[in-house]
């Protein structure tokens, strides 16, 4: 039960707001409500003697004694020891940090350095292009006679198949700035009338580069021509 804050008795709240036993005005709801008013209490205990009990001896809060904080010791500063410079060999042959061996690393060993894995790992060579069956092999100059001879047929006789060709490589012409790798062969050295166009992808750049005027090459590619133009696509060297 909560107390009054006049008379520190145990209290109830009267009808009218009010104390019980002494008629300080209560505001508060967290008092018990009773239901008759401050003069009918004071009324019934003029008729009866008044019952009393002596209001509790507060209770005296105890003190906790903070103890004050001790005054912190000043610790000594110890001395950064700054490491020793390496040497430059010692770095050289130092493993960079997380550069693990796949299979030391599972068995828990020391790390390997990453110029040990560089020595360790051998270039990936590039794919050699998928050899296709070759429908029709055959010089330079007797693909120049067969349009000669009768071009309708050689046109049909040609178109879309897979050529192989040994000729004289009478131009080269590579751009890696327009795409442009090509070099035409002719049946005979210095012959440009009569030549046909072999088309290489730009990852024989440099392989074209390494070629010279008047030497005999053979090319496999898929014919993409005609008398006017002829042309072969896809071309690869035969060595």
């Amino acid at each position: 039960m909560s107390r009054c804050h006049n008379c520190g008795r145990e209290t109830l709240r009267t009808e009218d707001w009010a104390c019980q036993w002494c008629g300080y005005p209560i505001v508060s709801d967290s008092f018990r409500k009773i239901e008759k008013t401050y003069r009918q209490l004071k009324e019934e205990r003029l008729r009866k003697p008044e019952e009393e009990s002596a209001p509790e001896p507060e209770r005296e809060i105890e003190q906790i004694e903070v103890p004050e904080p001790e005054e912190e010791l000043e610790k000594e500063e110890e001395p950064i020891q700054e490491p020793e410079p390496e040497s430059e060999i010692e770095q050289e042959i130092k493993p960079e940090e997380g550069v693990l061996d796949e299979a030391e690393a599972k068995a828990g060993t020391e790390p390997v350095s990453a110029l040990e894995i560089e020595q360790e790992t051998e270039p990936v060579p590039e794919p050699e292009p998928e050899l296709k069956p070759v429908e029709i092999e055959l010089t330079a100059s007797e693909l120049f006679t067969a349009y000669e001879t009768d071009d309708i047929a050689a046109g049909e006789r040609f178109a879309n198949k897979i050529l192989r060709i040994t000729g004289i490589v009478s131009l080269i012409d590579v751009k890696s700035i327009s795409d442009t790798h090509y070099i035409r062969l002719t049946g005979s050295e210095g012959g440009l009338m009569q030549s046909a166009q072999c088309m290489f992808d730009k990852k024989y750049a440099s392989l074209l580069c390494q070629l010279e005027r008047g030497q005999v090459v053979t090319v496999q590619g898929r014919y993409n021509g005609s008398i006017i133009a002829i042309r072969m696509v896809d071309c690869f060297f035969i060595l």
